[in-house]
Protein backbone atom coordinates (compact mmCIF):
# COMPACT_ATOMS: atom_id res chain seq x y z
CA UNK A 1 0.00 0.00 0.00
CA UNK A 2 2.84 2.34 0.86
CA UNK A 3 4.43 1.61 -2.52
CA UNK A 4 1.17 2.46 -4.31
CA UNK A 5 0.84 5.82 -2.55
CA UNK A 6 4.46 6.70 -3.31
CA UNK A 7 3.99 5.85 -6.99
CA UNK A 8 0.79 7.88 -7.17
CA UNK A 9 2.41 10.97 -5.66
CA UNK A 10 5.39 10.65 -7.98
CA UNK A 11 3.06 10.55 -10.98
CA UNK A 12 1.20 13.69 -9.77
CA UNK A 13 4.45 15.62 -9.37
CA UNK A 14 6.00 14.56 -12.70
CA UNK A 15 2.90 14.94 -14.89
CA UNK A 16 2.91 18.80 -15.06
CA UNK A 17 6.52 18.82 -16.19
CA UNK A 18 5.76 16.33 -18.95
CA UNK A 19 2.80 18.40 -20.18
CA UNK A 20 4.85 21.62 -20.14
CA UNK A 21 7.11 20.27 -22.80
CA UNK A 22 4.25 19.61 -25.22
CA UNK A 23 4.10 22.01 -28.18
CA UNK A 24 0.78 23.71 -28.92
CA UNK A 25 -0.68 24.73 -32.28
CA UNK A 26 1.33 27.34 -34.18
CA UNK A 27 -0.56 30.64 -34.11
CA UNK A 28 -0.66 32.85 -37.23
CA UNK A 29 1.26 36.16 -37.00
CA UNK A 30 -0.75 39.08 -35.65
CA UNK A 31 -2.10 41.23 -38.52
CA UNK A 32 -2.52 44.89 -37.60
CA UNK A 33 -4.84 47.24 -39.48
CA UNK A 34 -4.69 51.06 -39.31
CA UNK A 35 -7.38 52.87 -37.39
CA UNK A 36 -10.10 54.69 -39.33
CA UNK A 37 -9.78 58.21 -40.71
CA UNK A 38 -11.65 60.52 -38.30
CA UNK A 39 -13.58 63.81 -38.27
CA UNK A 40 -14.37 63.78 -42.00
CA UNK A 41 -16.32 66.89 -43.02
CA UNK A 42 -17.42 68.33 -46.36
CA UNK A 43 -18.51 71.88 -47.15
CA UNK A 44 -19.01 73.84 -50.34
CA UNK A 45 -17.02 76.96 -51.15
CA UNK A 46 -17.93 78.53 -54.50
CA UNK A 47 -17.45 75.71 -57.07
CA UNK A 48 -15.45 73.42 -54.79
CA UNK A 49 -16.21 70.88 -52.09
CA UNK A 50 -13.67 71.22 -49.30
CA UNK A 51 -12.91 67.94 -47.49
CA UNK A 52 -11.22 67.98 -44.10
CA UNK A 53 -10.24 65.03 -41.91
CA UNK A 54 -7.75 63.80 -39.34
CA UNK A 55 -5.26 61.04 -40.14
CA UNK A 56 -5.03 58.12 -37.70
CA UNK A 57 -1.90 57.81 -35.56
CA UNK A 58 -2.32 54.21 -34.38
CA UNK A 59 -3.30 50.70 -35.37
CA UNK A 60 -6.55 49.17 -34.17
CA UNK A 61 -4.67 47.50 -31.30
CA UNK A 62 -3.45 50.88 -30.09
CA UNK A 63 0.16 50.56 -31.18
CA UNK A 64 1.75 53.52 -32.97
CA UNK A 65 1.22 53.93 -36.71
CA UNK A 66 4.49 55.50 -37.78
CA UNK A 67 4.03 55.55 -41.58
CA UNK A 68 1.01 56.05 -43.85
CA UNK A 69 1.59 54.60 -47.30
CA UNK A 70 -1.47 55.99 -49.08
CA UNK A 71 -4.66 57.93 -48.31
CA UNK A 72 -7.51 57.05 -50.68
CA UNK A 73 -10.42 59.40 -51.42
CA UNK A 74 -13.48 57.64 -52.86
CA UNK A 75 -16.53 59.41 -54.27
CA UNK A 76 -20.06 58.43 -55.26
CA UNK A 77 -22.06 60.78 -57.50
CA UNK A 78 -25.83 60.33 -57.62
CA UNK A 79 -28.65 62.29 -59.25
CA UNK A 80 -30.68 64.04 -56.55
CA UNK A 81 -33.67 66.26 -57.23
CA UNK A 82 -34.01 69.67 -55.60
CA UNK A 83 -35.13 69.32 -52.00
CA UNK A 84 -33.98 65.70 -51.73
CA UNK A 85 -33.18 64.79 -48.14
CA UNK A 86 -29.58 63.71 -47.70
CA UNK A 87 -29.64 60.30 -46.03
CA UNK A 88 -26.72 58.27 -44.75
CA UNK A 89 -25.43 55.79 -47.35
CA UNK A 90 -24.75 52.20 -46.16
CA UNK A 91 -21.02 51.46 -46.31
CA UNK A 92 -21.57 48.20 -48.20
CA UNK A 93 -23.49 50.04 -50.92
CA UNK A 94 -20.86 52.77 -51.06
CA UNK A 95 -18.03 50.25 -51.47
CA UNK A 96 -19.90 48.63 -54.35
CA UNK A 97 -20.79 51.82 -56.23
CA UNK A 98 -18.10 54.41 -55.39
CA UNK A 99 -15.06 55.18 -57.50
CA UNK A 100 -11.54 55.91 -56.39
CA UNK A 101 -11.10 59.64 -57.01
CA UNK A 102 -7.63 60.42 -55.68
CA UNK A 103 -4.69 58.93 -53.81
CA UNK A 104 -2.31 60.87 -51.58
CA UNK A 105 1.03 59.13 -51.20
CA UNK A 106 2.91 59.27 -47.93
CA UNK A 107 5.49 61.70 -49.29
CA UNK A 108 2.66 64.04 -50.43
CA UNK A 109 0.81 64.22 -47.11
CA UNK A 110 2.54 67.42 -46.03
CA UNK A 111 1.18 69.18 -49.15
CA UNK A 112 -2.39 68.62 -47.92
CA UNK A 113 -1.77 69.18 -44.20
CA UNK A 114 -3.43 72.14 -42.51
CA UNK A 115 -0.61 74.55 -41.70
CA UNK A 116 -2.09 76.56 -38.83
CA UNK A 117 -0.39 74.36 -36.22
CA UNK A 118 -3.61 73.95 -34.23
CA UNK A 119 -4.12 70.24 -34.82
CA UNK A 120 -1.58 67.60 -35.80
CA UNK A 121 -2.72 65.29 -38.58
CA UNK A 122 -5.48 67.62 -39.83
CA UNK A 123 -5.82 67.45 -43.64
CA UNK A 124 -7.65 69.38 -46.36
CA UNK A 125 -8.50 68.51 -49.97
CA UNK A 126 -10.45 70.49 -52.61
CA UNK A 127 -12.78 68.67 -55.01
CA UNK A 128 -13.60 70.76 -58.09
CA UNK A 129 -17.25 70.75 -59.13
CA UNK A 130 -17.43 70.58 -62.92
CA UNK A 131 -20.07 70.23 -65.60
CA UNK A 132 -23.40 71.98 -65.94
CA UNK A 133 -25.31 69.33 -64.00
CA UNK A 134 -23.41 69.31 -60.70
CA UNK A 135 -26.31 71.12 -59.00
CA UNK A 136 -28.53 68.11 -59.69
CA UNK A 137 -26.17 65.67 -57.95
CA UNK A 138 -25.41 64.48 -54.47
CA UNK A 139 -21.78 63.73 -53.64
CA UNK A 140 -20.77 61.16 -51.02
CA UNK A 141 -17.17 60.83 -49.85
CA UNK A 142 -15.32 58.13 -47.94
CA UNK A 143 -11.65 57.83 -47.04
CA UNK A 144 -9.39 54.98 -46.01
CA UNK A 145 -5.71 54.38 -45.22
CA UNK A 146 -3.36 51.87 -46.81
CA UNK A 147 -0.30 50.62 -44.96
CA UNK A 148 1.76 47.56 -45.97
CA UNK A 149 -1.01 46.35 -48.31
CA UNK A 150 -3.51 46.50 -45.46
CA UNK A 151 -6.48 48.90 -45.60
CA UNK A 152 -8.35 50.53 -42.78
CA UNK A 153 -12.12 50.33 -42.93
CA UNK A 154 -13.83 53.29 -44.60
CA UNK A 155 -14.34 56.45 -42.63
CA UNK A 156 -17.78 57.71 -41.73
CA UNK A 157 -19.34 58.73 -45.05
CA UNK A 158 -20.21 62.39 -45.64
CA UNK A 159 -22.65 63.62 -48.28
CA UNK A 160 -23.33 67.04 -49.74
CA UNK A 161 -25.69 68.41 -52.38
CA UNK A 162 -24.27 71.62 -53.91
CA UNK A 163 -26.29 74.83 -54.09
CA UNK A 164 -26.20 78.03 -56.10
CA UNK A 165 -24.12 80.24 -53.84
CA UNK A 166 -24.16 84.01 -53.39
CA UNK A 167 -21.42 86.28 -54.64
CA UNK A 168 -18.91 87.32 -51.96
CA UNK A 169 -19.53 90.42 -49.82
CA UNK A 170 -18.03 93.67 -51.13
CA UNK A 171 -16.35 96.82 -49.82
CA UNK A 172 -14.89 95.36 -46.63
CA UNK A 173 -13.68 98.03 -44.19
CA UNK A 174 -11.95 97.80 -40.80
CA UNK A 175 -11.66 100.49 -38.11
CA UNK A 176 -9.64 100.29 -34.89
CA UNK A 177 -11.30 101.41 -31.65
CA UNK A 178 -9.98 101.30 -28.11
CA UNK A 179 -11.82 98.07 -27.28
CA UNK A 180 -12.42 96.47 -30.69
CA UNK A 181 -11.70 96.30 -34.40
CA UNK A 182 -14.96 96.92 -36.25
CA UNK A 183 -15.26 95.16 -39.62
CA UNK A 184 -18.07 96.18 -42.01
CA UNK A 185 -19.05 95.08 -45.53
CA UNK A 186 -21.82 95.33 -48.11
CA UNK A 187 -24.40 92.64 -48.80
CA UNK A 188 -24.09 90.74 -52.12
CA UNK A 189 -27.02 91.44 -54.43
CA UNK A 190 -26.81 88.33 -56.66
CA UNK A 191 -25.75 84.68 -56.80
CA UNK A 192 -22.73 83.42 -58.72
CA UNK A 193 -24.97 82.58 -61.70
CA UNK A 194 -26.27 86.20 -61.64
CA UNK A 195 -29.69 85.14 -60.37
CA UNK A 196 -31.32 87.12 -57.57
CA UNK A 197 -32.18 87.46 -54.78
CA UNK A 198 -29.06 85.79 -53.37
CA UNK A 199 -29.30 82.55 -51.41
CA UNK A 200 -28.05 84.24 -48.27
CA UNK A 201 -28.45 83.16 -44.64
CA UNK A 202 -25.57 85.13 -43.13
CA UNK A 203 -21.81 85.55 -43.05
CA UNK A 204 -18.61 84.06 -41.68
CA UNK A 205 -15.61 86.30 -40.99
CA UNK A 206 -12.02 85.07 -41.12
CA UNK A 207 -8.82 86.59 -39.74
CA UNK A 208 -5.15 85.79 -40.28
CA UNK A 209 -2.05 87.10 -38.52
CA UNK A 210 1.32 87.47 -40.27
CA UNK A 211 1.83 84.24 -42.27
CA UNK A 212 -0.70 82.14 -40.33
CA UNK A 213 -3.70 80.37 -41.83
CA UNK A 214 -7.06 82.22 -41.68
CA UNK A 215 -9.29 81.27 -38.75
CA UNK A 216 -13.06 81.74 -38.54
CA UNK A 217 -13.83 84.20 -35.71
CA UNK A 218 -17.59 83.78 -35.28
CA UNK A 219 -19.11 80.76 -33.54
CA UNK A 220 -22.59 81.45 -34.92
CA UNK A 221 -23.50 82.82 -38.34
CA UNK A 222 -23.40 86.62 -38.50
CA UNK A 223 -26.77 88.00 -39.58
CA UNK A 224 -25.83 91.64 -40.17
CA UNK A 225 -23.09 93.31 -42.18
CA UNK A 226 -20.83 94.11 -39.21
CA UNK A 227 -18.60 92.27 -36.74
CA UNK A 228 -16.74 93.54 -33.66
CA UNK A 229 -13.44 91.74 -33.09
CA UNK A 230 -12.62 92.24 -29.41
CA UNK A 231 -9.86 89.64 -29.20
CA UNK A 232 -6.96 91.63 -30.58
CA UNK A 233 -3.71 93.25 -29.50
CA UNK A 234 -2.33 96.68 -30.29
CA UNK A 235 0.74 96.65 -32.51
CA UNK A 236 -0.43 93.58 -34.45
CA UNK A 237 -1.27 93.44 -38.15
CA UNK A 238 -4.49 91.60 -39.02
CA UNK A 239 -6.05 90.62 -42.33
CA UNK A 240 -9.81 90.04 -42.59
CA UNK A 241 -12.08 88.62 -45.27
CA UNK A 242 -15.75 87.61 -45.28
CA UNK A 243 -17.75 84.82 -46.93
CA UNK A 244 -21.49 84.74 -47.52
CA UNK A 245 -23.23 81.49 -46.54
CA UNK A 246 -26.27 79.89 -48.16
CA UNK A 247 -26.85 77.68 -45.09
CA UNK A 248 -27.57 78.77 -41.53
CA UNK A 249 -25.70 75.95 -39.77
CA UNK A 250 -22.49 73.99 -40.26
CA UNK A 251 -21.34 72.64 -42.66
CA UNK A 252 -21.61 76.07 -44.26
CA UNK A 253 -22.00 76.38 -48.04
CA UNK A 254 -19.99 79.53 -48.62
CA UNK A 255 -19.16 82.04 -51.32
CA UNK A 256 -15.67 82.83 -52.45
CA UNK A 257 -13.60 85.09 -50.20
CA UNK A 258 -14.33 88.80 -50.24
CA UNK A 259 -11.44 91.11 -50.93
CA UNK A 260 -9.15 91.09 -47.92
CA UNK A 261 -8.55 94.13 -45.75
CA UNK A 262 -5.26 94.46 -43.84
CA UNK A 263 -5.01 96.77 -40.85
CA UNK A 264 -2.45 97.66 -38.20
CA UNK A 265 -4.08 97.78 -34.78
CA UNK A 266 -2.32 100.98 -33.77
CA UNK A 267 -2.90 102.43 -30.32
CA UNK A 268 -3.71 106.10 -30.79
CA UNK A 269 -6.04 106.33 -27.79
CA UNK A 270 -4.93 108.54 -24.93
CA UNK A 271 -5.83 107.76 -21.31
CA UNK A 272 -8.49 109.77 -19.54
CA UNK A 273 -7.22 112.85 -17.67
CA UNK A 274 -6.54 112.18 -13.98
CA UNK A 275 -9.28 113.19 -11.57
CA UNK A 276 -9.72 114.08 -7.93
CA UNK A 277 -6.67 116.29 -7.36
CA UNK A 278 -6.04 117.21 -3.70
CA UNK A 279 -3.27 119.39 -2.33
CA UNK A 280 -1.73 119.39 1.15
CA UNK A 281 0.56 122.32 1.96
CA UNK A 282 3.30 121.89 4.52
CA UNK A 283 6.46 123.63 5.55
CA UNK A 284 8.94 123.60 2.64
CA UNK A 285 6.78 121.17 0.67
CA UNK A 286 3.48 121.03 -1.17
CA UNK A 287 2.05 117.56 -1.83
CA UNK A 288 -0.65 116.68 -4.34
CA UNK A 289 -2.50 113.41 -4.88
CA UNK A 290 -5.12 112.21 -7.37
CA UNK A 291 -7.24 109.17 -8.18
CA UNK A 292 -5.43 106.37 -10.00
CA UNK A 293 -6.30 105.86 -13.65
CA UNK A 294 -7.78 102.46 -14.58
CA UNK A 295 -6.44 101.92 -18.12
CA UNK A 296 -4.82 98.51 -18.59
CA UNK A 297 -1.90 99.97 -20.55
CA UNK A 298 -1.24 102.90 -18.20
CA UNK A 299 2.45 103.80 -17.95
CA UNK A 300 2.37 106.66 -15.44
CA UNK A 301 1.91 110.40 -14.90
CA UNK A 302 3.48 113.80 -15.46
CA UNK A 303 3.03 116.71 -13.05
CA UNK A 304 3.00 120.30 -14.28
CA UNK A 305 3.14 123.67 -12.51
CA UNK A 306 2.84 127.40 -13.23
CA UNK A 307 2.81 130.45 -11.02
CA UNK A 308 -0.61 131.94 -10.48
CA UNK A 309 -1.18 134.86 -12.84
CA UNK A 310 1.36 133.61 -15.45
CA UNK A 311 1.02 131.44 -18.54
CA UNK A 312 4.43 129.72 -18.53
CA UNK A 313 4.12 126.05 -17.56
CA UNK A 314 6.96 123.92 -16.14
CA UNK A 315 7.20 120.11 -16.18
CA UNK A 316 8.16 118.95 -12.68
CA UNK A 317 8.61 115.25 -13.61
CA UNK A 318 10.79 114.76 -16.73
CA UNK A 319 10.62 111.03 -16.03
CA UNK A 320 7.15 109.53 -15.89
CA UNK A 321 6.18 108.74 -12.29
CA UNK A 322 4.26 105.57 -11.44
CA UNK A 323 2.59 106.74 -8.21
CA UNK A 324 -0.53 108.90 -8.04
CA UNK A 325 1.15 111.41 -5.74
CA UNK A 326 3.90 114.02 -5.93
CA UNK A 327 5.70 116.26 -3.40
CA UNK A 328 6.92 119.61 -4.71
CA UNK A 329 9.89 120.94 -2.74
CA UNK A 330 11.17 123.36 -5.36
CA UNK A 331 8.59 126.15 -4.99
CA UNK A 332 9.16 129.52 -3.44
CA UNK A 333 7.56 130.12 -0.11
CA UNK A 334 4.59 132.40 -0.17
CA UNK A 335 4.06 131.98 -3.93
CA UNK A 336 0.80 130.46 -5.12
CA UNK A 337 1.20 127.73 -7.72
CA UNK A 338 -1.31 126.11 -10.06
CA UNK A 339 -0.84 122.37 -10.67
CA UNK A 340 -2.28 119.86 -13.15
CA UNK A 341 -1.45 116.26 -14.09
CA UNK A 342 -1.48 114.24 -17.34
CA UNK A 343 -1.52 110.43 -17.75
CA UNK A 344 0.47 108.43 -20.32
CA UNK A 345 0.04 104.93 -21.69
CA UNK A 346 2.71 102.50 -22.83
CA UNK A 347 2.29 103.59 -26.46
CA UNK A 348 3.23 107.17 -25.52
CA UNK A 349 -0.28 108.60 -25.80
CA UNK A 350 -0.81 111.44 -23.34
CA UNK A 351 -4.13 112.45 -21.82
CA UNK A 352 -5.58 115.94 -21.79
CA UNK A 353 -4.77 118.02 -18.73
CA UNK A 354 -6.54 117.29 -15.49
CA UNK A 355 -8.45 120.00 -13.71
CA UNK A 356 -6.14 122.42 -11.93
CA UNK A 357 -5.56 122.91 -8.24
CA UNK A 358 -3.78 125.85 -6.60
CA UNK A 359 -1.93 126.16 -3.29
CA UNK A 360 1.27 127.57 -1.79
CA UNK A 361 4.07 126.36 0.44
CA UNK A 362 3.81 127.58 4.02
CA UNK A 363 6.43 129.69 5.66
CA UNK A 364 8.44 127.87 8.34
CA UNK A 365 7.26 128.84 11.80
CA UNK A 366 9.88 130.54 13.99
Amino acid sequence: MKNFIAAFLTTILVLPFISCGKKGDILPPLVRFPQTVENVQAKQKADQIILTWRNPIAYEDGSTLSVIEIIEIWILEEIAAEGTKIEEKPVEEFERMAKLHATIAGDQIQEYAVQDGSSQGQMVYSYKLSGKDFLSKKYTFGLRIKEKKRFSIFSVLVSLKPMVLPLPPADVEATVFLDRIEVKWNRPMKNRDQSSPPNLEGYNIYRSEEKGEPQRLNANLIKGEKYNDKNFGFGQVYKYFVRASATSTSPFLESEDSEGIEILAEDTFAPDPPKGLISVAGQDVLSITWDSNTENDLDGYKVWRREEGTAEVHLLTPDVIKENAYSDKSGKKGTTYVYFVTALDKSGNESPRSETISDRIRERMR
